[in-house]
């Protein structure tokens, strides 16, 4: 048995000379690769440097361009907001609804086709120039003019009207939607 002993006693002791000396050889080729790597020559960082100095140069550009810009912009706000006076609508308002209970009394169809008037003035047109000569015309037809021309008239009124109150409506929404905005003020 001392055999035994002997024998793993060497094999311990030659385990450990074997693991030293692979540690001796791995700390010599760390040393030989960084000594190969101290021989290589240095890498030039100088064009980036360049580089990085002209990028930063052109940024530097660009940034004073929209600082630039956003002061003109801030100054073209300005003035803009300088000659917004504030205007008192309240008169508008009430001018408004009187407008629209004066059309709402108007008994009038939305949708108005005057085309059957202005044929029945052209058949009426037809029956008076059918007429004998001898009877005096002129004040018929001087009253048929007049007759067209109030319709006329009329339709664009109404046509008005209804343009308005479509603007007004717009307007209202406009005036509604500024007085909600917290920051419109």
């Amino acid at each position: 048995m001392k055999i035994m002993d002997k024998l793993s006693t060497y094999a311990a002791l030659i385990g450990v000379i074997g693991a030293i000396g692979g540690g001796f050889y791995a700390w010599g080729e760390f040393n030989n690769r960084l000594s190969v790597l101290e021989n290589e020559p240095s890498v030039n960082l100088q064009p980036l440097h360049e580089k990085d100095k002209e990028l930063a140069k052109q940024f530097d550009e660009v940034l004073l361009y929209a600082n630039e810009y956003k002061v003109d912009l801030i100054d073209r706000i300005k003035k803009v907001d300088d000659k917004i006076q504030p205007v008192d609508l309240t008169k508008v308002f009430k001018e408004i609804g009187k407008v629209r209970e004066e059309v709402a009394m108007l008994d009038i169809p939305e949708n108005i086709d005057l085309a059957p008037v202005y044929k029945e003035i052209s058949k009426i047109r037809e029956d008076v120039a059918a007429l004998p000569k001898p009877i005096v015309i002129g004040p018929i037809l001087a009253s048929i003019d007049a007759l067209e021309k109030i319709i006329t008239e009329v339709s664009k009124q109404i046509a008005i009207a209804l343009k308005e109150n479509e603007l007004q409506d717009v307007q209202i929404e406009e005036i509604k939607t500024k007085s909600n905005n917290p920051l419109s003020n």
